[in-house]
């Protein structure tokens, strides 16, 4: 009997030690996350200075906007799977390399050329580094839902805290152009450190680089295309709105608020992301389903309040606005993700999660890309309501969807 207990009792506290261990080991693939995705809105705040040393207008910041996201969809579509056959690890460190240089290219920019290499760059690491981060922290978890939650908080972070710190050392450094990739490539290289340190979950990898497949394909199962659907327009429509506030919201408030603080305008884009990181934390409970709905939901009163915002020239409801449009977007996001896991094939789970991160950088791109054009054809106010007007049918449109989608599986149950 003693020895039963004991043996029971030792069997527990090693049970108990693997739950930590695994805990730790997903919350550290989605450091690695926050530290790499802060690359994506850090220059953000840093483009009001660009543009005045550089003389560029608002259309040229669409154009940099689009290599961004040509260069990440070209890498979600060329390499989206790519980390299933080399393994999590090589794929984050090849991505952590892209993101150095990318800093570098930045920190010696003196020219717009450089300036698009620069985000040439960042394109190119960033949907390495989501397509086999998100991928790990789901191997390394098991539970599906915290693993979305997980994941989709750990991007959202890093988004947020790029344009913070890069708005802080861009008001009060005396190198505004030099310390925040300075601070980034300090960062890429404690990602590496703690990549290093993770085990490697894809247990058949390939071992000649002649044998990885670089055939292009989108990567979606025929068998899923159907569920998957919602769940693409619903980040689509949610990173729109995040992609229009990362990178336009500074330029904005220095033109139609009168705010010229870096710092301010770094701290507008924090603040959506922060809101959304803390919307995830209270709302773990809710079903991906549910939360999906909810997030389309609430998108419609937050581009009410940012088309008022920029009518009436006031900051307060631009504030409220991006609170209300994190959280949101937060909502859809994490709701859509874990959809998404719960029904791509553990033999491409990758290939899956990166064609639903491709609908993350046109989401994040394109909105931002058309605004620009029709803010040199017609008015920035214009030019704004149309885009609220576009997202707000698409948010309607993704509720459409998943409530067909739904009814055919209760159609076919019955």
């Amino acid at each position: 009997m003693a020895i039963a207990e004991s043996r029971e009792a030792s069997g527990r506290r090693v049970g108990v030690r693997a739950a930590l261990r695994e805990r730790a080991q997903s919350y550290a693939a989605a450091l690695v996350l926050t530290l790499l995705f802060m690359g994506a809105t850090l220059p953000s705040p840093l483009y009001v200075i660009y543009r005045d040393e550089l003389h560029f207008s608002q259309v040229m910041l669409t154009l940099i906007y689009a290599v961004y996201f040509g260069a990440a969809m070209a890498t979600s579509f060329l390499l989206g799977r790519i980390s299933d056959e080399i393994g999590r690890r090589v794929a984050i460190f090849a991505a952590v390399a892209i993101s150095i240089g990318a800093s570098l290219v930045f920190i010696l920019a003196d020219s717009l050329e450089m300036l698009f290499v620069g985000r040439l760059l960042s394109g190119l690491a960033l949907p390495l580094a989501s397509g086999a981060g998100t991928a790990w922290i789901v191997e390394l978890c098991e539970d599906r839902c915290t693993a979305a939650s997980l994941s989709a908080s750990a991007i959202l972070a890093g988004l947020g805290l790029g344009a913070f710190i890069s708005g802080l050392l861009a008001e009060y450094s005396n190198e505004p152009l030099v310390f925040p990739f300075v601070a980034l490539v300090s960062l890429a290289l404690a990602a590496a450190v703690i990549v290093w340190l993770l085990p490697e979950t894809v247990k058949h990898r390939v071992r000649r680089w002649s044998a990885i497949a670089l055939r292009p394909r989108i990567g979606v199962p025929r068998g899923i295309i159907g569920a998957f659907i919602a769940p693409a327009v619903t980040v689509f429509a949610s990173f729109a709105l995040l992609g229009f506030y990362s990178a336009l919201a500074p330029s904005l408030l220095q033109k139609s608020l009168g705010v010229e603080s870096h710092a301010v305008g770094g701290a507008v884009i924090f603040e959506l992301y922060a809101l959304a990181v803390l919307v995830l934390a209270l709302t773990h409970w809710l079903g991906a389903r549910a939360a999906m709905l909810w997030g389309l939901s609430l998108l419609l009163p937050s581009l009410a309040l940012l088309v008022v915002a920029f009518q009436s020239h006031s900051l307060p409801f631009l504030l409220i606005g991006a609170g209300l449009g994190g959280g949101a977007a937060a909502l859809g996001y994490r709701g859509s993700l874990q959809i998404v896991n719960q029904i791509a094939p553990d033999s491409r789970r990758a290939e899956v999660v990166s064609s639903y991160l491709m609908f993350c950088y046109a989401g994040v791109s394109l909105p931002v890309i058309g605004i620009g054009v029709l803010s040199a054809i017609e008015t920035p106010g214009l030019a704004e309501e149309i885009f609220a007007a576009v997202i707000a049918a698409i948010a309607l449109l993704a509720i459409a969807v998943d409530n067909y989608q739904s009814s055919r599986v209760i159609h076919k149950e019955l």
